[in-house]
């Protein structure tokens, strides 16, 4: 990895599928009546499932609706055969009567001879006329009945209707046969066709999903990036509001360091041994001050600076948290050397001020969240006109570490600061009872040997 590539903690070095996440819940959504995670395995079971049977209602509604169409047209078919039988059965009656007719004439015929005849003439005289005559009548209005219906059923219209409705009632049963089948055959198709359909609906989602894992890792690294160049405050501010205007704040406390004799330093080292020595150095620093409250502006060569009570105000905490560091970072400077020269003792100037100023974000292309105001340039001279391995500190800081007490203050005298005039200002030696207990992880620049400062290098 090299020197300046990024890490963003808590990503891993690829994207993955929800599948391959052993089922890592990401989102829930409502489809139907059911709550189902369609990135997980078993949420894509079952909207899978709720889908094909969303899907097959219209088919089970036209196959009920086809069997209910079939179930009447089979009583229509019933009804036809049923009418049909009957007309074959009145046929067959109609000619039975018409053959007991026909032997009723040829028995009469028969009998009718003329000894028959002259009895009948004899009988005739003591029965009454009018018996006779009413059941002559009786017997023709039981031929003339039974002849119309005999007719009426031998006529033709019977047959062709009857005919005709049994076609019509066989025709619309096939039809819904028919339409039956093709509807069974089309539903496998249907479910396949519907199941591709899916996959490719699954497929595209888990690309959505994979391309949103990638930016947001990406996200990440622009946010690590971001917060390195501003403050967490101000890119919160920033994303809310997309300007953030300048700001005044009425105390902070301003921190510089650098390195003693760095330009003889440089001069007789090579970039990659001067490049070596800082990046050591500003690791020990930004281990160090990530236990203070304090913010990190720059650092611009050997230069570092830090301040305290900006972007978030801290009341009065500003100069005891910078006078702390100081302490701290001084501490863990004791015994250092130059890691290319063991000889040469690596030594800081440090420089404290505490007053009013005014903070905002300059530039576009690499905004930057600079510092204005005289606290600024008095902070600067305090570290330019102090002292190796000293902690130089202003009027103004002295007091406010003087309100807050539990320090160590030694006057320096007045001095003729350049720019600024004469001025009376203070050593900061320590604090009384010490410093607090520091984490593990923060070691003393001489605890680093070539072996582990490489590995921090590379790293």
């Amino acid at each position: 990895m090299s020197p300046y590539s990024l890490k963003v903690e808590g990503s891993s070095p690829q994207c993955t599928t929800p599948s391959e996440r052993n089922g890592q819940r990401l989102m829930s959504v409502k489809v139907g009546c059911l709550h189902v995670n369609p990135t997980s395995k078993h949420g894509r079971r079952k909207f899978f499932i709720q889908l094909l049977a969303l899907c097959f209602i219209p088919h089970a509604a036209l196959i009920l609706q086809n069997c209910t169409a079939m179930a009447q047209l089979s009583n229509t078919l019933d009804a036809s055969l049923y009418l049909d039988t009957e007309v074959r059965t009145n046929l067959a009656v109609g000619e039975t009567v018409m053959a007991f007719q026909k032997e009723r004439l040829s028995a009469t015929k028969a009998t009718c001879q003329q000894e028959f005849r002259q009895e009948s003439r004899e009988h005739q005289q003591y029965v009454p006329f009018k018996r006779m005559s009413v059941y002559e009548q009786i017997n023709s209005v039981l031929l003339l009945y039974m002849t119309r219906n005999i007719k009426s059923t031998v006529s033709p219209l019977w047959r062709t209707s009857a005919s005709h409705e049994v076609w019509s009632a066989r025709r619309t049963l096939g039809i819904g046969v028919a339409v039956f089948i093709i509807v069974l055959l089309a539903s496998p198709v249907l479910i396949l066709l519907l199941r591709h359909t899916i996959w490719t609906i699954q497929t595209f989602t888990e690309s959505i999903e994979l391309s949103n894992q990638r930016l947001v890792a990406e996200k990440r690294k622009s946010d690590v990036l971001l917060s390195r160049m501003l403050p967490m405050a101000v890119i919160r501010r920033l994303r809310a509001q997309r300007t953030v205007p300048a700001e005044s704040f009425d105390a902070v406390t301003i921190f510089f360091s650098d390195i003693v004799g760095f330009t003889n330093i440089s001069a007789t080292s090579t970039p990659i041994e001067v490049i070596n020595m800082l990046n050591m150095l500003y690791r020990l620093f930004d281990e160090k001050i990530v236990q203070y409250d304090v913010y990190k502006v720059e650092t611009i060569g050997d230069a570092y600076m830090v301040v305290s009570g900006l972007p978030q105000r801290n009341g009065n905490r500003h100069a005891s948290e910078i006078a702390d560091m100081s302490l701290s970072l001084m501490r863990g400077l004791e015994g250092a050397r130059v890691p290319h020269r063991p000889e040469e003792l690596l030594r800081i100037r440090a420089g404290i001020n505490t007053g009013p100023c005014v903070a905002g974000v300059v530039g576009t292309t690499m905004p930057r969240y600079c510092l204005f105001g005289d606290t600024i340039n008095t902070a600067s001279r305090m570290e330019s006109t102090g002292e190796a391995m000293k902690i130089h500190i202003s009027q103004t800081t002295k007091k406010a570490l003087d309100s807050i007490g539990k320090y160590e203050i030694e006057s320096r005298g007045i001095i003729d600061i350049p720019g600024k005039g004469v001025m009376e200002t203070f050593w900061l030696l320590g604090k009384i009872g010490g410093l607090p207990q520091e984490s593990p992880r923060c070691m003393r620049l001489h605890d680093y040997d070539q072996n582990i400062l490489e590995m921090l290098i590379k790293s």
